[in-house]
């Protein structure tokens, strides 16, 4: 079964098919088809359509994983995905979203492929800088006060060790029985 064709024959009498966990392929007013990964919740719309075609739900449930699977492949290791009379799903190398363009066939021009980056968290760092104050030279007239500012190389900072509070519980407990202990032997002594 292919969902290209699923999903270009609904659009000729449609105007909007979501694609789990992809996006949605929209028809414009003029014509024009257009992709949105803004919506992609399922509505159950293509799995219906590919039951209708004689698929079991498992089948089609499977059928749709695969075809995002395979397309979001695509897009990853090459930058678009061909998708046949549809059109073709390119990744925009500046903003990284999806755009639909017209079919191309034959050879498309290289295109670097969309990597995702792993999202890195900045730690701040401190600005070491020490303001020096010249003192003015000796003139008839008062001279204002020149600031230079001079920076230190930062040091870099060791992750934060975290705080085990069993353990410090554990000494917690142990110093007051410790105490226990020796006020039963003080009792005990007198």
């Amino acid at each position: 079964m292919n969902v290209v064709e699923v999903i270009a024959e609904y659009l000729l009498t449609n105007r909007k098919l979501v694609v789990p966990n992809l996006g949605a392929f929209m028809v414009k007013e003029s014509g024009e088809r257009i992709f949105s990964d803004l919506l992609r919740n399922d509505d159950g719309v293509l799995t219906s359509l590919l039951r209708a075609k004689g698929l079991s739900e498992m089948e089609a449930a499977v059928t749709v994983d695969r075809f995002v699977f395979e397309t979001r492949h695509e897009l990853e290791s090459y930058g678009y995905c061909r998708l046949g009379d549809l059109g073709t799903l390119r990744v925009e190398p500046e903003t990284k979203v999806l755009r639909l363009y017209e079919p191309v066939y034959g050879e498309i021009p290289k295109q670097t492929p969309y990597v995702p980056e792993p999202m890195v968290i900045e730690e701040e760092t401190e600005s070491n800088t020490e303001e020096v104050v010249t003192p003015p030279t000796p003139t008839p007239e008062p001279q204002p006060k020149e600031r230079k500012s001079v920076s230190k190389p930062t040091p870099k900072r060791q992750p934060r060790k975290r705080v085990d509070f069993v353990m410090i519980f554990a000494v917690v407990i142990l110093v007051l029985a410790l105490a226990g202990i020796a006020y039963g032997v003080y009792v005990s002594t007198l």
